[in-house]
Formats: C-alpha cells, structure tokens, sequence
C-alpha cells in the first residue's frame, strides 16, 4: 500500500511541478498533499468499504482531495466565505470543539462526588410503572365500546375487539411524564389510582377510551453516587466545557466593539 501511495503521490507531484513551470502564476496556486492526509482518507475508504482500494481507486481518492482542495481556494478567491451564515457558524463549531479538546477527561472523584450532591435531585428515579392496554378510538364509539368490553372481560370473554393503537400495546418502565406525553395528561393522572394487576376503565386519552392494566409499578427513589457515576461524569464534562466556551467568548469579547444597527435597539 505505502509502494502505490509513494508512486501515485510522485506522478501527481511531477504532473503539477510541470504545469507550475510551464505556467507560472501570480499568485501561490500551490497545493500539498501530504502523505497524512492521503492516508487518512485510505483509511476512511477502507472502513467504509470493507477492502483496501486498488490502484484506481487510490487515484481517485487523490484526485478528490486535489479537486476540493482547488474548488475550496477558488470560492476563497471569489469570496463566497464572506457572509455566508452557514461557514460562519461551521467555524465557530470548530474553534468551539478545538477549545472543547483542552479540558480534561479525568475530573477527580471529589469533584465528581460535589457535582452529584448539588445537582442530586436532577437524578431521582421517577415512578414508573409498565402497563398493557386496549384502545378504543374515539370516532368509533370509543367510550361506549370500552364500557361494553370491560364488562367482557370481567365475564371472561376471551375475544375484546380493540382497535390498533400507533405506539403499540404494550409499555415498560415509564413515568408519569412519559404517559403524559403520550397519551395526554387525564390518562397519566389516572394511574394515580389504579391498581395493580387487573384490567380498568375506560380511561380516557387524547386519542379516545382505554382499558388499562397495570403489570408493574416502582416507587421512585434517589439512586447512590456508585449507580450514576458515569452519567455523573458525562454530566460534568459537559459542564465544565460549556463553561469553559463561555468564559472564551467572554474573554474574547473584550477585544471588540461591537455596533448594532439603532433599527434594533430602540
């Protein structure tokens, strides 16, 4: 692989060593293509693909790299970079995520024990129950048709013709506030007093009648600083680089003057 990247770097270097002599120009048209930057993009090919690429498909890769690197230079001379929202903020996300790379990945456990204590609500387990349900919709009948199957099935019979509902039959493990957002916040409240293990209802949602049954039910609690240790850290991370690119922008701001048009600040 090294053989075909030093031969197909050496033709593409002498091609381009001939055109600048026979053309030289006025301004610095050069371009280097260094061996990182190839292999790089090899390596990204190869990962994609499966294979390493064959001795085509190498001049490819090279030629895409010349022919973008040529097309970026030219919408610089042009100046198609001047006010383009889009670069602009591009840039911005870049010297964001260099500024991001210079704060630690190891923050100490006492740090991380402090960060858990003043922020310790924020990882209180909810209540959360998992349930099944049967769905009546609401212009079919729906509040009619639940009653008339919660008598079946206190019956016993075997067959309740439901209709089919979007978000399935069957949840596990969701809060209050998860069945709020799906269902509307009548039915999340409902289970305030169901109980556990039998069929209930109708039960009303925002998209018609159900009947509900409980299948399990926990208590919420505050889980130890051991349990979340690793979202703890994550949490922390975060933190502490977004306050680290505040700081940045707050310190950088310092350097200019900054006009706004009196349109927008009357």
């Amino acid at each position: 692989m090294s053989k075909k990247l030093i031969l197909f770097l050496g033709i593409g270097l002498s091609i381009f060593l001939i055109d600048l002599f026979l053309n030289p120009p006025n301004e610095d048209k050069t371009i280097y293509i260094s061996n990182e930057e190839v292999i790089a993009l090899i390596n990204t090919w190869s990962l994609q693909v499966g294979r390493e690429p064959n001795n085509d498909e190498i001049r490819s890769i090279i030629d895409s790299l010349i022919e973008e690197e040529i097309l970026y230079r030219e919408a610089l001379r042009l100046g198609l970079d001047s006010e383009d929202r889009i670069i602009k903020r591009r840039l911005a996300q870049k010297i964001t995520f260099l500024k991001q790379e210079t704060i630690s990945t190891e923050p100490a456990i006492e740090k991380l024990e402090q960060f858990y204590e003043e922020a310790k609500e924020s990882y209180l387990v909810p209540q959360n129950f998992s349930f099944t349900h049967l769905y009546f919709a609401e212009n079919k009948n729906g509040n009619e048709r639940a009653a008339q199957a919660m008598k079946d099935l206190l019956s016993d019979k075997s067959v309740i013709n439901a209709d089919p509902f979007l978000l399935g039959k069957n949840f596990s493990n969701r809060s209050l506030l998860d069945i709020e957002r799906d269902f509307g916040e009548a039915f999340s409240k409902a289970f305030l007093t169901l109980t556990l293990g039998n069929w209930q209802g109708p039960v009303t949602s925002t998209y018609g009648s159900h009947l509900v049954k409980i299948l399990d039910s926990n208590e919420e609690y505050m889980p130890s600083f051991e349990e979340v240790i690793s979202q703890v850290r994550v949490d922390f991370l975060l933190k502490q680089r977004d306050l680290q690119i505040k700081n940045f922008v707050d310190e950088l701001k310092t350097d200019y003057q900054v006009i706004i048009s009196p349109r927008f600040t009357q």
